[in-house]
This record gives C-alpha cells, structure tokens and sequence, in this order.
C-alpha cells in the first residue's frame, strides 16, 4: 500500500512538471456540401460535438484553423468557425454562416493540447478596429499587438484566420494578409493588409504562441511570381498547389502515426469574379527517409488566386507515461 502512494504521487508529480505535454488533433467536415450549404436558408447556425481520442488528465485548450473552404463568386462573405464547452473528454464546433455567398466547404483542422509552454488565444478585430480596412481603395494597412504571458522569453507564433466579413461590392479581389513582426517577451507587432476596393469589416484570427522548441511551426505563402501555378485555370479540373518543405527533429520518425501535422489558411488575394473562391492546405506527411515535412497548398478549378499563406503547427505527440493504467471505462469527473 505504501509503494501505491509512492507511485501515485509520482505520477501526479509528474502531471504538474512543466515538460510534461498532451497533443491531439483531428479533422471536423460539417461543412460539407449538404444539401443546406448548397441552398441555404441564411443565416446558418450549426455545432458538432469533438470527442477526442483519449481523454486528457486535465481541461485542455484547442486551436482550430481551417484546411479548406469555399464560397460563391463575387458576393460578400461572412463566416465564423470558434470553439465552446471544453472539457478533458471533447468540445463543441461551432459554425455561423451568414452570407449572402454560399459556402457549400469549411474543412476544420482542431488540435487539443495540455502544454505548459505553449497558448492559445482567438482576437476578433471588430468593424471598429479595422477603420482603414473596411473602406477605401488600393492597398491598405494597419498595425495590431498581440499580447501574451510573460512566461514565454523568446516564443514563436503561428495564425489562421478562422472568421470574416468582407464585402467586394464594386471589387476585384478577396484580399486578406497577416503579416507576423518579430515576437518579444510579452508581445508581437502584426500587420493586416487589403487591397483594391476589397473591404474587410470583421476578422477572427486564431494565434499559438509556444516556447517549446520541439514544437515547430511558422507561416509561408506564395505570391504572384514565375514559379506560381495558381493563376493557370486553363484546365478547371487541376488542382494547382504549391509545396513546402521543411527538416524536422529525427524524433518525428518514431510512432509517426502519433505526430499532430495541422496547417491551415492564413491570407489569400483571389479574383472575386473569375470564378469561386476555393483555398486548401493538406497532404502533409513525415518524409522518415529524410527527415523532411512536406505539404502542398492552392486552388483548383476556375479560381484565380495571386496569392495563399499557410500557417503550420507541428507536434511529435507521444502517449502518456502513464497511459497503461488509466482503464477506459474509468469514471473521471470532467473540469
């Protein structure tokens, strides 16, 4: 009986040191061209329930972004994806789509996680924050700080956009850029940018701040230049992607099938009357050969993007030490 407590404490121990992580990610598709996305009746409130896998030990925070989407052509666009009721066993979804464009795609990427050196946090800029965005002409900008725990000296920070409402009456581009500055202690400077006489009224960005440096992750995006395949919509069926690669610690080859791979969309600068808006970032895989992480992102049919930005999170999950002796069917009073 004594050695019982002994090791009960160890583990619980174990459970407040601050390496100690749990990861998990999976993928929602609501939104999925039913029927009610395809002729909608706006506006449109829906939630799914998210169980995960395993159960955590303690309530974790959950990052979401988006995989992949799309909307009707030249009609203003006004979506949110936000995240409620989490507890250690799943969360709710939840999805409000309020038109006028028909969004018949939302593809959902979730992550849970219970990491010491690591934080989420969702910024909604109002139509009163974005003054220089919501009206105008050519290219506009404003600068934004984003604040965060001071426990983080020299962190790394990853966006996707999760939400927005923005009118193209009169313009010729979906044009939505984040620009990360360089992060300090506290505090990050961002940038977001529009153009033409595209107007961004609302924007819900999702962020991941982390000091943990076996968790890798960091924006990249492909503009209008000669190596770019989106603007080719010769061929409406082709799907038109751009690929990135990038060198991963070796301990991404062990239980690979346990590695959290997400990226999701950032920014985008897409014709708004050439054809329907469609974005998508996925085929992710673990090269072992090689160490590398790879990824393909773009457009196909008759989209004409100029430009896509991706953020990316990576995790090399494990199990916890413990695992083997939580029984599934174990009652556990949920936070």
């Amino acid at each position: 009986m004594y050695l019982l407590i002994l090791f009960l404490h160890a583990i619980n121990a174990q459970l407040k040191y601050e390496g100690y992580t749990e990861w998990q990610s999976g993928v929602d598709r609501t939104v999925n061209r039913q029927d009610k996305f395809l002729e909608p009746k706006f506006p449109i409130q829906i939630y799914t329930r998210i169980l995960f896998p395993r159960r955590f030990t303690r309530k974790p925070q959950v990052l979401i972004m988006i995989e992949e989407i799309e909307w009707h052509k030249n009609r203003n666009v006004n979506f949110q994806a936000f995240v409620s009721d989490v507890t250690i066993s799943g969360f709710y979804l939840n999805y409000i789509i309020t038109g006028p464009a028909i969004m018949p795609v939302m593809r959902v990427r979730w992550v849970a996680l219970l990491d010491g050196e690591a934080e989420v946090q969702y910024v909604n800029y109002s139509f009163e924050d974005l003054y220089r965005l919501r009206q105008g002409f050519g290219t506009r900008f404003q600068d934004f700080i984003l604040d965060y725990y001071l426990k983080f000296p020299t962190p790394r920070v990853a966006a996707f956009l999760v939400g927005a409402d923005i009118e193209v009456f009169d313009s010729l581009t979906y044009t939505v850029q984040v620009q990360l500055g360089k992060p300090t202690g506290s505090s990050m400077p961002l940038r977001l940018i529009t153009r033409d006489r595209c107007h961004v009224n609302a924007l819900r960005i999702a962020f991941i701040i982390s000091s943990d440096y076996s968790t890798l992750m960091g924006t990249v995006g492909a503009t209008d230049n000669d190596f770019n395949a989106f603007l080719d919509n010769s061929n409406k069926q082709k799907l038109r992607v751009q690929r990135f690669e990038r060198e991963v610690p070796v301990i991404f080859n062990y239980e690979t099938h346990q590695n959290v791979l997400a990226q999701g969309i950032t920014g985008f600068d897409v014709h708004s009357r050439a054809g329907n808006f469609y974005a998508k970032a996925g085929g992710e895989y673990i090269d072992v050969e090689s160490s590398m992480y790879k990824c393909a992102y773009g457009t196909r049919g008759d989209t004409v993007m100029s430009y896509m930005q991706i953020g990316y999170v990576l995790h090399a999950a494990a199990l916890p030490p413990y695992q083997m002796l939580v029984q599934e069917d174990a009652e556990i009073t949920e936070n």
